[in-house]
């Protein structure tokens, strides 16, 4: 009884905190709204090698993962959020501090080791500190959506902020971000160390290679999860192409850094808001849920292209823009919120943990491959040409893989196989 009452505070006091860790620890904050407007006025990188750091960053987190697994299983899902954290801070001192390509690339590889260990232990440390219960899925998406909303509404104010202290010193947005950054890292240390945890420390290397081993089997036997992470992965890597095209079009329209700021803030709110709609449009569009991002995401950013292209007048064309954009940031909201709930549905914490790893793995090589056609096409057309070029080819792509989806996700829970489910015991 004395156990189950240590346990149970521990939970408590890890589902307390990880709403405010994730304010801080989902995304870089200040950073974000300048990324392209630093990268290539003040270090100098063109728009294509801008992207190809996407391709790059992606390729670095795929031949990670497994080894970072491994380190997982090694040392616990609490110790890792920690270390992520800091090879996560590493990456922006090295941009702040860097004189070549190649320093940033470096910075990529510390994002990769950082991310790959954020992405692996994060969502599991929440999971198994959530009693199991016929609720947990929706008091997993309560609690994480409570800490993305608020990121996101953090996000829209340090957004505006760094758009006014770009055009001050572009420095200071970078020095803020590595602050609030920091304070994730402080956050991290927090979590308390659950019961499951000490048993993973005590695999050796080779038992955590067989767990690595066994996730990727049961994906494989598993048409449910097979078509969830192929679907989850490619939309991963439109959300991230898209992002980085969306501030280079503005940037390449002539909108200035305080302008751009105090849109791409307008659009976190909005992403904030649609966090906290998840179930709402889960329940609207049940199994067509993920389709229905996919294409609004892909068609609008076609559209945003296009109407420059066309050459409309100037305001029209920016509220244009500015709409697309917004839909684009409302579906990545929803995307972040759903893709937790439906890769923890039926699952085991220990599985949990396996299976989020073969998603970074996914959507790693997902974000590489469009990262790559994205960078190439800014190579041979401008800005615009290229989102209308992606957004369709993506769209088409997207709409495939729905097909393969259909039969395959949205069941009801007893038409899934025991391919498909892992239940606590």
């Amino acid at each position: 009884m004395e156990f189950n009452k240590k346990v149970a505070l521990k939970n408590k006091v890890n589902m307390k905190l990880y709403p405010m860790y994730r304010l801080f620890a989902i995304d870089v904050l200040f950073y974000n709204a300048i990324k392209v407007l630093f990268l290539t006025q003040v270090k100098g990188i063109s728009n294509a090698e801008v992207v190809l750091m996407e391709t790059i960053y992606a390729f670095f987190k795929l031949t990670l993962q497994i080894p970072l697994t491994v380190l997982v299983s090694k040392l616990g899902i609490r110790k890792s959020t920690i270390l992520g954290n800091i090879f996560w801070t590493l990456e922006l001192v090295l941009i702040l501090f860097s004189s070549n390509y190649f320093i940033i690339i470096l910075s990529q590889l510390m994002s990769a080791i950082g991310w790959s260990y954020k992405s692996i232990a994060e969502e599991p440390l929440l999971d198994s500190s959530i009693p199991q219960s016929s609720k947990k899925g929706k008091i997993f998406t309560k609690i994480d959506s409570k800490g993305y909303s608020r990121y996101c509404y953090i996000s829209a104010i340090s957004t505006i902020m760094s758009g006014f202290l770009y055009d001050i010193n572009p420095y200071i947005p970078i020095i803020l971000t590595i602050i609030f950054m920091a304070f994730a890292l402080i956050l991290s240390t927090g979590f308390i160390e659950l019961p499951e945890e000490k048993i993973q420390d005590k695999k050796t290397i080779k038992q955590s290679l067989e767990d690595v081993k066994d996730g990727f089997k049961f994906i494989f036997k598993s048409p449910r999860l097979k078509s969830l992470l192929l679907m989850l992965g490619f939309m991963w890597g439109t959300f991230c192409l898209f992002g980085t095209y969306q501030s280079t079009l503005l940037k390449d329209i002539n909108v200035s850094a305080t302008y751009i700021g105090i849109i791409l803030a307008v659009l976190d709110i909005f992403q904030g808001l649609a966090a906290t709609k998840a179930d709402n449009f889960n329940e609207k569009h049940k199994n067509k849920s993920l389709i229905c991002l996919c294409l609004q995401n892909t068609l609008t950013t076609a559209i945003a292209g296009g109407v420059v292209i066309l050459g409309i007048a100037r305001i029209p064309q920016l509220a244009i823009i500015i709409i697309c954009y917004i839909i684009s940031k409302y579906d990545k909201g929803i995307y972040q919120v759903l893709k937790k709930r439906y890769i923890g549905n039926f699952m085991t914490s220990e599985m949990l943990t396996k299976i989020y790893s073969i998603y970074s793995t996914i959507s790693s090589i997902f974000r590489m491959i469009i990262g790559a056609i994205g960078s190439y096409l800014l190579t041979i057309m401008n800005i615009q040409y290229a989102m209308v070029a992606i957004g369709i080819i993506l769209a088409i792509v997207g709409l495939i893989f729905s097909i393969y989806m259909k039969t395959r996700i949205g069941l009801k829970p007893e038409e899934y196989t025991e391919k498909d489910v892992i239940y606590m015991n």
